[in-house]
């Protein structure tokens, strides 16, 4: 297993609060539950791209996790993940503000919803 899946896999454990118990064979749909969301997984990657340095491929920014959920761990960051250093010192501050976007979309819909009705 190479050092990126190890790193990605205890950036996971940490986000989660070791709840995710994971391995490289693990396959991306069964991360997420009810303590491990979307938002957490997209969390994880900003953590890993700036503890590395490398980018996720754009590709993976504009696409439903369908498109992904199937591979391991392992296949994910072989496909996703460009080893190239990222040598834009605003490279991290872009990546944490790709985050903010996500989170504060997932914050507006969240008050969107309508409170649930009491029997």
């Amino acid at each position: 297993m190479n050092y990126y899946v190890t790193s990605f896999i205890n950036i996971l454990h940490f986000i989660s609060d070791d709840l995710i118990q994971c391995d490289s064979t693990t396959k991306i749909a069964e991360l997420f539950c009810d303590e491990f969301d979307a938002l957490d997984f997209e969390l994880a990657l900003c953590c890993f791209e700036a503890t590395h340095k490398v980018a996720s491929d754009n590709r993976l920014w504009g696409s439903d996790p369908e498109e992904y959920e199937d591979l391991t761990i392992e296949e994910f960051i072989e496909t996703y993940v460009d080893s190239h250093e990222q040598r834009d010192p605003l490279f991290v501050t872009k990546r944490f503000l790709m985050f903010q976007e996500s989170l504060t979309k997932a914050l507006t819909e969240e008050a969107e919803e309508p409170p649930p009705e009491d029997y």
